[in-house]
């Protein structure tokens, strides 16, 4: 059962606050995204890769990581799992929690999901715990120099996080996993 409530709400009225903004195409789109997701309306997305064996994806970096797991939500779900998906996959997750890269566990998370895997539970509570009162999602480490100027992380850190973390706990909310684990 999910201990860590996630405020839909939240996230989407912080996104259509953003959409009053002038905003690129590309920001426009993440929050105009993550509105419709906090409406539990989750797209699909297309593939972008071809599939690597899950052997290789410890061995790679997040995009390219992302891109594997958008080729593995394509594919209908396997009847039988290779063994080695039990642990590479929720390894990943707990690994880009740990490093909190919030768009690439979240990704994870909608695969564990589609595998109906126990540890999706794990990875949603972490994610919906990233939820800031503003709405927003992830928290920059001040203990860290962060990656971009502080008036640029709404766009480059928070937006991109929001959309991903609010797209995956959508579909997790749709998922047979919430409803086992209800």
């Amino acid at each position: 059962m999910r201990v860590v409530p996630f405020d839909f709400k939240a996230a989407a009225r912080w996104a259509a606050d953003l959409l009053t903004l002038p905003l690129s195409e590309d920001a426009a789109q993440l929050a105009r995204g993550t509105v419709a997701c906090a409406g539990l309306t989750v797209p699909a997305l297309p593939a972008q890769a071809e599939p690597l064996p899950l052997a290789t994806w410890l061995d790679l970096e997040s995009a390219a990581l992302q891109a594997q797991v958008r080729a593995a939500l394509a594919q209908p779900h396997p009847a039988g799992l290779d063994p080695l998906a039990g642990m590479v996959v929720p390894g990943c997750a707990f690994a880009a929690c740990r490093d909190n890269d919030l768009p690439l566990a979240a990704a994870l998370l909608e695969l564990l999901l589609h595998w109906r895997s126990p540890h999706a539970v794990d990875v949603a509570d972490f994610l919906a715990f990233q939820q800031r009162a503003d709405g927003a999602c992830g928290y920059l480490n001040p203990l860290r120099p962060a990656p971009f100027a502080r008036h640029e992380a709404a766009l480059r850190f928070h937006l991109p996080a929001t959309h991903a973390v609010t797209r995956a706990l959508a579909a997790y909310e749709l998922s047979e996993v919430a409803r086992v684990h209800a």
